[in-house]
C-alpha cells in the first residue's frame, strides 16, 4: 500500500510542475515545457519519460504499478500533446492526445476516480480524440465508462 505522505508529497510536487507547465505554455516557451514534462516524469515517477511513452498504454500502467502514478503520467502526456498543438504539430499532438486517454482509461480501470482537473483533461481527450483510434482494448473500456460521471460524453 503507498503510503499517505508519499501520495501528498507527490500531489504536491506535481500540482506545482502543472502550474509551472501552463505559464510556460501560456509564454509559448514549448521547448521548456517539454523539458519540464520530461524532467517531471524523471522526478515523480522514477523514469525517463521516453521510456514511459514507448510502450502501449496497458503495459506502461502495470510497470507503474498504481492509478496515481499512471494518472500523473496521463496529465504529463496530456500536456505534451497541447505543446505539439501550440508548435502546429498536430499528428504529433493527435498520437500524444491518444496515448494519454489510454492511460486516462488505463488509471480508471485501476480505480481512479477521475474527478477535478483529472476529469476536465480526460473529458477534454474525449471530445478531441477519435475512438477508432485507441486500440480494441481501450475502445471497449471508453464503451463501459459510457454511463459513468467520468465517462460523460460524445464517443
Amino acid at each position: 500500500m503507498i503510503r499517505k505522505d508519499y501520495i501528498e508529497r507527490l500531489i504536491e510536487q506535481f500540482a506545482a510542475a502543472v502550474s509551472a507547465l501552463l505559464k510556460l505554455r501560456r509564454e509559448r516557451k514549448t521547448e521548456e515545457a517539454q523539458q519540464l514534462v520530461r524532467d517531471t516524469a524523471l522526478s515523480l515517477l522514477g523514469m525517463e519519460y521516453g521510456a514511459l511513452t514507448m510502450a502501449d498504454a496497458q503495459s506502461t500502467a502495470r510497470l507503474l504499478g498504481n492509478s496515481i502514478r499512471v494518472t500523473v503520467l496521463a496529465r504529463l502526456v496530456a500536456e505534451e500533446a497541447e505543446l505539439f498543438e501550440l508548435k502546429g504539430e498536430s499528428a504529433r499532438a493527435s498520437v500524444r492526445a491518444g496515448l494519454a486517454l489510454e492511460l486516462f482509461l488505463e488509471a480508471r480501470e485501476m480505480g481512479a476516480k477521475l474527478e477535478g482537473e483529472d476529469g476536465q483533461v480526460f473529458s477534454a481527450l474525449r471530445q478531441k480524440v477519435e475512438p477508432t483510434l485507441l486500440s480494441e482494448r481501450h475502445q471497449k473500456l471508453l464503451a463501459a465508462g459510457q454511463g459513468t460521471p467520468s465517462g460523460s460524453g460524445d464517443a
